[in-house]
């Protein structure tokens, strides 16, 4: 399960980047509607940011809570020292895992109370794969505002 490791770390790695590459942008370029799926900069940094903190009290087995209980902190270098602090947090306890802690099957809900069930690995793979993803519209949009994000390919 290393693999799933260096995953979660780069998971961490490139947020960070995308912070600091979203971080030169003004306030109307972050707000602008681009017509992402998320609209601007800002709505898709914040669905990311959403993401990951659901995804965390699911893996806690904390119940998930409604969206907007997932707002990010509206001052920008508090939200972006609380994100970092939560992918931090998911490094740490992936690194202590053993293979069982992997294949533990998490029950959770989604937002509209539909009942899941899946395991651990599953759900760290689902997270990582769905932050890279959107992470690459906040690149896209950034290059359609004139900005060179940094890179967040996995090689690098």
């Amino acid at each position: 399960m290393n693999t799933l490791i260096h995953h979660v770390r780069y998971n961490r790695w490139a947020t960070a980047r995308t912070l600091r590459s979203a971080g030169v942008i003004n306030h109307e370029e972050q707000i602008r509607d681009l017509g992402a799926s998320y609209g601007s900069v800002r709505g898709t940094l914040v669905h990311i940011y959403q993401a990951d903190r659901i995804w965390w009290d699911r893996l806690m087995e904390q119940p998930t809570l409604p969206l907007e209980k997932y707002e990010p902190p509206a001052e920008r270098a508090v939200w972006e020292r609380e994100w970092t602090a939560l992918l931090d947090r998911y490094v740490a306890w992936a690194e202590g895992f053993t293979d069982a802690d992997w294949n533990r099957v998490i029950a959770y809900r989604d937002t509209k109370g539909n009942p899941y069930e899946s395991p651990v690995w599953q759900i760290l793979l689902h997270l990582t794969n769905h932050d890279s993803y959107h992470r690459g519209q906040v690149a896209s949009l950034l290059r359609q505002l004139g900005h060179a994000p940094l890179g967040t390919d996995l090689i690098l």
